[in-house]
């Protein structure tokens, strides 16, 4: 299973995601859930950078995969904290449509 934490700050903003596990749908290679989940994550980290500029603190296991930590910096400028949180709340929101879709292959909570 795909256990997803989301962690927010004291106004409900997200500030990290922390993902461990594995879907376990299929074999490594086939497994559509892990590959939806990674495509989200992979995306919006990607905006994050190429199209706010802004760089996360990103922790992956590269030898046995199933870990993976985004820790965003503290942002001041209100539009670009705006812009980075309307993407991580739509990644949150992505991941929960497909947890609702695959609920004994992702888990999602919030602390």
């Amino acid at each position: 299973m795909i256990n997803i934490q989301f962690k927010m700050d004291s106004k409900q903003a997200i500030k990290e995601l922390t993902m461990t596990g594995h879907a376990g749908y299929a074999d490594e290679g086939y497994d559509i859930v892990c590959a939806a989940v990674s495509s989200q994550v992979i995306s919006v980290e990607n905006s994050l950078e190429h199209l706010l500029g802004v760089s996360a603190d990103v922790d992956v296991d590269e030898v046995k995969g199933g870990y993976l930590k985004i820790v965003l910096p503290e942002i001041k400028e209100p539009k670009l904290h705006h812009d980075v949180q309307l993407l991580m709340e739509h990644l949150h929101f992505a991941l929960e449509i497909l947890a609702e879709n695959y609920p004994e292959f992702i888990h999602i909570s919030n602390k």
